[in-house]
């Protein structure tokens, strides 16, 4: 390309600054680009065309022009002369309509299109200064592109970091209803939505499980339903679906029918589908998202469909780690098969028929059936032991467990008082037979029998408080256990008569029952095989068997019970006591396995539905 030294003017500079850093879409580019060439050459008019390089044949299309109402004729102007001298110098001048005409084709940064400016410059006395103020703007559009392309770079990875970042949350989230709830949300916030929800695959077709900024959601409204209908529909046609939209081809239906009653204004739906190694996809579910102000532009549905493909993984994740165990664990063993052995192959078939003809004969095979209920040991000998007057204890040694024998010492009453009574009757008695004598040896009759009625009356008073004292020691009436009752932590403490202060249970005497529930009252027989196994030593068993059934109910657990007595054991431990509790094993027979699985369930059937 030819050089020319002229000087070029401050506003000439400026104007090409402003081109290179020009804010705004291409076409507003080049409609600025073909105004500033025509102020700057102080040209009649300006015209921009292109055609792609491949189409070398092609007519040449107007891209801009200035003013409006200008014409040229391409084919003429655009000589073939003219072109070589663009395709070698980047510039040229020529003759069209009677006026001098300048050509200058533009760089750009896709070399499949040539784009040429041509411009009117009237006479020919400025052709030289407005050449080389041309040639200035050729590398105009290749700058504002480079420009355009960095700010978009940037754009773009702002909005990587942030997908990233928004990954990052969902990750971190506890379990998935609160995952899918800060996907929306950063949706929400991230596009200027009113309203975001998602709805997630379940076993009857969509469900809604979360809409933005709001923790619970409405299952049963006509809202959901068409919510879920819309996702549905995308996900059944796999691709985004807009309202209002210029597609012809998309089918919208349950759109239009959400859009007339919610009005949300402009709406867009995101299919999420999960595409695998082997190249089959999954549908998971769709993203609805709701805004009044403005339409989603294409980059928008660009940055929101790289944020759902992006939160698929988490979102599958939380799923999957949500479900029950069992799902889980059979989820887990259908991904560890080998591809040989899955069920669509031939020894696939065989395994799964091997599976079903093990699973078929282990539910019909007998297994023993026991019946399990919680179990005690009782006595049948209890004495209590309380004390023979209102008094005091003074001394005991007894405590709970303490083993006694008939006729030991329980506790021992205080019998000061009694002993300081007593001494005082006696004196009295003493007085009173004194008085009997005189009024015997004086004749006086009737004086002498009211002396020896009050002797007869401290006689008895006498008799009364020996009595107490005698029973100051109360004593066991059995051999056996305490077991309720420390008087020994109760020295000084007063008792009364009557009331009971020591338990003791006979240890000969004991005796095994059990509590066993109404539903499986009639399988039990007398005879039956029983073992015991107690929680004070649980590796040992006790074998007995059944005894009888009492006729007693009683409510335990919400549970109609009837005790059910065994016989006495075989082996009898010394360090059992009255009140250990148990579980028994009543073996009842052989039944297969699937009855054992399934009766409580067909006993429950069969009261509900009475079959």
């Amino acid at each position: 390309m030819k050089r020319n030294s002229a000087t070029l003017d401050s506003n000439y500079i400026a104007a090409l600054g402003t081109l290179c850093n020009f804010v705004g879409a291409p076409s507003a580019f080049w409609l600025e680009l073909v105004q500033t060439v025509q102020r700057q050459l102080n040209a009649r008019a300006v015209w921009l065309v292109w055609r792609l390089v491949s189409e070398d044949m092609a007519p040449w299309k107007m891209l801009k022009q200035v003013p409006s109402a200008a014409v040229v004729s391409l084919d003429e102007v655009l000589s073939l002369a003219v072109l070589e001298t663009l395709g070698r110098d980047g510039v040229a001048v020529g003759q069209g309509a009677g006026s001098h005409l300048a050509f200058g084709e533009l760089l750009t940064t896709d070399p499949r299109q040539n784009i040429v400016v041509i411009v009117d410059l009237g006479s020919d006395n400025a052709a030289a200064s407005s050449l080389q103020k041309l040639t200035g703007f050729l590398s105009v559009p290749q700058a504002f592109d480079a420009l355009r392309k960095v700010k978009l770079g940037a754009r773009d990875a702002t909005r990587l970091a942030q997908t990233l970042e928004s990954m990052g949350r969902i990750l971190d989230a506890d379990n998935f209803d609160k995952a899918t709830l800060t996907f929306v949300n950063d949706l929400s916030e991230r596009f200027a939505c009113e309203t975001v929800s998602i709805s997630w695959c379940a076993f009857e077709g969509l469900r809604l499980r979360a809409i933005s900024h709001s923790e619970k959601v409405a299952r049963r409204s006509e809202m959901t339903s068409l919510l879920e209908e819309a996702g549905q529909e995308a996900l059944t046609q796999s691709k985004e679906l807009m309202l209002p939209s210029s597609d012809q081809n998309q089918v919208s239906t349950a759109h239009e029918a959400y859009m007339r009653v919610v009005k949300p204004g402009h709406l867009l739906t995101l299919p999420l589908i999960q595409h695998d190694a082997d190249g089959q996809t999954f549908d998971l579910g769709a993203v609805t998202l709701e805004r009044q102000r403005k339409h989603f532009s294409v980059a928008e549905q660009w940055a929101a469909r790289l944020y759902c493909e992006m939160a698929i993984v988490p979102l599958l994740w939380h799923s999957q780690n949500t479900m029950w165990l069992p799902v889980r664990i059979a989820r887990e063993f259908t991904r560890s098969v080998p591809k040989a052995l899955k069920p669509r192959s031939g020894p696939g078939k065989l395994l799964m028929g091997a599976i079903m003809m093990t699973i078929v004969g282990a539910s019909i095979m007998p297994l023993p059936f026991r019946l399990s209920a919680t179990a005690v040991l009782k006595t049948d000998a209890s004495a209590y032991v309380g004390a023979a007057y209102d008094g005091f204890i003074e001394s005991s040694e007894i405590i709970l467990g303490s083993v006694v024998k008939q006729g030991d010492v329980i506790f021992t009453l205080n019998t000061s008082e009694l002993v300081l009574e007593r001494n005082a009757l006696i004196a009295e008695l003493a007085q009173a037979n004194r008085d009997v004598e005189i009024r015997r040896s004086l004749n006086q009759l009737s004086e002498m029998l009211v002396a020896q009625a009050k002797a007869d009356e401290l006689r008895a008073k006498l008799l009364k408080i020996d009595q107490k004292l005698t029973g100051a020691d109360a004593v066991a009436p059995i051999d056996g256990v305490v077991v309720e009752g420390e008087p020994a932590k109760k020295i000084g403490e007063a008792v009364r008569r009557g009331e009971s202060q020591v338990t003791i249970s006979a240890v000969d005497s004991l005796y095994v029952e059990a509590a066993i529930s109404e539903r499986d009252l009639s399988f039990v027989e007398a005879g039956q095989q029983v073992d015991l196994t107690l929680l004070a030593r649980p590796k040992d068993t006790f074998p007995m068997s059944v005894a009888r059934a009492v006729p007693a109910p009683a409510v335990q657990d919400g549970d109609n019970v009837f005790p059910v007595r065994m016989t006495d054991p075989e082996l009898r431990a010394d360090w059992w006591v009255p009140g250990m509790t148990g579980v028994v094993k009543i073996t009842v027979g052989t039944r297969p396995m699937w009855w054992l699985a399934s009766r409580r369930l067909i006993d429950y059937l069969r009261l509900l539905f009475w079959f």
